[in-house]
């Protein structure tokens, strides 16, 4: 049985977009930008108050693992290699805080956004 051969497509571009309400993870050809495969996953979100938000940062964080893994699966049912992924580029909630424990590395709380009506 012959091994499938790989398409090779020249660089690939990852992109992680990680907001408030989903996480998507796309791959591009850098030469052409051709989306070549993505994968999107929803964020719950909790309103404990008026003008506030919270999610889980552990749910946060597997869902970008979760996002590249199903990408990745997809590029590979599409012949397409990614180690020619070269660069992963982050877009991610810029007013959202979280805090870790610096031993633990589990979060002490929820993510926490504020809402404004800008």
């Amino acid at each position: 049985m012959a091994a499938s051969k790989k398409a090779v497509l020249g660089p690939l571009v990852g992109a992680v977009d990680q907001g408030t309400s989903s996480t998507r993870f796309l791959v591009f050809n850098s030469k052409t930008a051709e989306l070549l495969s993505h994968h999107q996953v929803e964020i719950k979100q909790e309103f404990p108050r008026e003008g506030w938000v919270e999610q889980d940062p552990k749910e946060i964080l597997h869902s970008v693992y979760e996002c590249i893994e199903k990408t990745c699966e997809k590029l590979g049912q599409l012949n397409i290699d990614i180690s020619n992924i070269k660069a992963i580029g982050v877009s991610n909630q810029r007013e959202t805080t979280v805090v870790w424990d610096k031993i633990t590395g589990e979060p002490l709380y929820n993510a926490v956004d504020c809402l404004t009506n800008e």
